[in-house]
């Protein structure tokens, strides 16, 4: 799949439909249909339950609503293809690695909570330690390619 930063079509739930937290921006794949599009992180939407937003890096455009937080797998894997496409290479990032989609969004979810409690001083030790852990094991695995490393670092395959 080609892709760039400048072709990203960002997207998310309308409002009222789900609950606020899980109005997620994805990205659509160019590959998307008319009855249904389909993100990157591979959920796929009914057109008329969603919304065309802004690029969530970038200022807000007009006649398009404010992003959302970004999806985390969208951004990894349009990212790996951008970045396929412009050295000619294939994503380190599979897309078929559900255990990887899985520590993002966990990942997500951790840095969503921890955004609200570590700037007004609150959370545990623990709370401190799971979000630090999770995330020492996502840089590990996005450096190893997405595959889970060994205890000494090397990785598997």
């Amino acid at each position: 799949m080609e892709a760039t930063a400048e072709q990203a079509q960002w997207f998310q739930i309308r409002p009222g439909l789900v609950v606020e937290s899980l109005r997620i921006a994805h990205c659509e794949m160019p590959t998307s249909e008319d009855d249904v599009v389909q993100a990157w992180c591979w959920l796929r939407f009914r057109p008329a339950d969603v919304e065309e937003t802004t690029d969530p890096t970038n200022p807000l455009a007009p006649g398009k609503a404010r992003p959302c937080s970004p999806c985390g797998a969208c951004l990894l894997r349009l990212m790996a293809a951008a970045a396929a496409e412009n050295k000619n290479v294939q994503p380190a990032i599979s897309a078929e690695d559900p255990q990887m989609a899985v520590l993002v969004r966990k990942a997500q979810w951790l840095l969503d909570d921890a955004a609200s409690y570590l700037p007004l001083g609150r959370g545990t030790a623990r709370d401190r330690d799971v979000l630090v852990t999770t995330l020492d094991e996502l840089v590990t695995r996005v450096r190893e390619g997405g595959r889970p490393g060994l205890p000494n670092g090397q990785a598997v395959g």
